[in-house]
């Protein structure tokens, strides 16, 4: 069975649902922290490309990289019909090629940032990241929190629709290690067009963040610093502190060396 990251277009419908709070957010952000809107930035596992093609729109220099070919192919198309025009470039989130304080800012969103299953390549990515950021830079990081009372809410499920094409999107969780840190998530894409439905399931593991622990990895790796939080109203004037019981948060790192 395909996996859903081999099925660029199921995917993309996917997670374009409702992003537009998220966009808007990311541009504020940028906005804020480094202002102009010819800014260069990066999207680490930029998968394709639901914020790349709109950033690129707006004026802004994008740079992805993401590890699976499918997605970056189908990026590429969807830039070359839009008449945009951005670097891309395989390579996965710990070892990727990258040029000394290229970038203006960078951001990961939407729990890309959990894929990186142990806690040194996690290191090494942030690490990685601020070696392309200029001084004072920032990295915009959104992601699920471990909270105090554990996961209680185990399944979502969203529905995506363009053109004539609807995706059904049912995201539950099937395990957990809390000593490995490590959570197994079931993903079912059901895409249906007037004359046909198809089915499909990926299953894949990501790592888990007490709000304690996402702190000391910041730490830990010395490069970053935390600016600022926000939740999901994605709401700049309003940044928020978040506790032992907090699931999620948008965490603005600032480059620090």
């Amino acid at each position: 069975m395909p996996n859903w990251y081999n099925l660029p277009t199921y995917y993309d419908i996917s997670f374009s649902h409702e992003m537009h709070e998220e966009l808007v957010f990311l541009k504020n952000v940028f906005k804020k922290y480094r202002a102009g809107n010819s800014l260069h930035l990066l999207e680490p596992a930029c998968g394709t490309g639901r914020l790349i093609v709109p950033l690129s729109r707006f004026g802004y220099q994008c740079t992805g990289f993401d590890i699976n070919n499918n997605a970056l192919n189908y990026l590429n198309e969807k830039l070359n019909r839009n008449n945009l025009v951005a670097t891309l470039f395989h390579a996965d989130m710990v070892n990727f090629p990258i040029k000394p304080a290229k970038f203006d800012g960078a951001y990961c969103t939407v729990d890309t940032f959990r894929h990186l299953l142990s806690e040194k390549h996690a290191v090494q990515h942030l690490k990685n990241v601020a070696k392309g950021l200029k001084k004072n830079a920032i990295y915009v990081i959104g992601l699920h929190l471990y909270p105090k009372q554990g996961i209680t809410n185990k399944l979502s499920r969203w529905t995506s629709r363009r053109g004539q094409l609807t995706v059904k999107t049912s995201m539950t969780l099937i395990g957990q290690d809390r000593k490995k840190r490590t959570e197994t998530l079931s993903v079912i894409l059901k895409a249906d067009t007037k004359t046909q439905s198809n089915q499909y399931e990926s299953v894949y593991k990501l790592r888990t963040y007490t709000l304690n622990e996402l702190y000391k990895l910041v730490s830990k790796t010395k490069v970053f610093e935390i600016e600022s939080i926000f939740d999901y109203d994605y709401d700049l004037s309003r940044p928020v502190v978040l506790d032992e019981k907090s699931d999620y948060g948008v965490f603005i790192l600032r480059k620090v060396k």
